[in-house]
């Protein structure tokens, strides 16, 4: 594992105020798994131009782009900040009726939602937590350059339902985890 100074930055944002309770347990676990060091960035408003109009739902594309061009000036000096925002916000995309997040592919940023993923059982669930993880850190394969698998066995696999989320296993298959650049290979937690 690279030493502490040299750690990749992830920041760690809530839009709108939604999973502040989650994102210190999410950020240690990210960290132990992406050998990153993360922070609490400041939160992102939940803008009403993001909504789509037919479906009402949020645009998954405009949280991230958001969060690029909000992360465009800290990137400027080179530096290795990922940053990955989480919203109670019911997300979707272009040609899916809804999504888990989005993520830029090799890129720096990412957003995961929480409002298909919570299973009703409160802010603390455990269940909540574990699915938070295992979603934000696939989304994060995705910010390190990872495209999704077909091996059953890894978190890159794509998921459909809150119930796949579950069975997925929280950690990379061999081949993606050999994929991934070497500062983000500290994982197996």
């Amino acid at each position: 594992m690279p030493d502490r100074a040299s750690l990749r930055g992830l920041e760690l944002v809530s839009v709108a105020g939604a999973g502040e309770a989650l994102l210190g347990p999410l950020g240690r676990a990210l960290d132990r798994r992406f050998g990153t060091r993360s922070f609490r960035g400041p939160p992102l408003p939940l803008l009403e131009g993001w909504r789509d109009p037919d479906t009402g739902q949020y645009r998954s594309g405009d949280v991230v782009d958001a969060l690029v061009a909000r992360g465009d000036a800290l990137r400027a000096d080179g530096s290795t900040l990922w940053s990955l925002a989480v919203t109670a916000a019911d997300l979707c995309a272009p040609g899916r009726t809804f999504v888990f997040g989005e993520a830029t592919v090799g890129g720096c940023c990412a957003v995961v939602s929480l409002a298909r993923l919570d299973p009703g059982e409160g802010p603390r669930s455990p269940r909540l937590a574990e699915r938070l993880l295992a979603e934000a850190t696939h989304e994060l394969g995705h910010v390190a350059g990872l495209d999704h698998c077909e091996l059953g066995g890894c978190v890159m696999v794509s998921c459909r339902t809150a119930e796949d989320v579950d069975r997925r296993p929280g950690t990379f298959c061999a081949r993606c985890l050999a994929l991934l650049p070497p500062a983000a290979r500290s994982l197996p937690a």
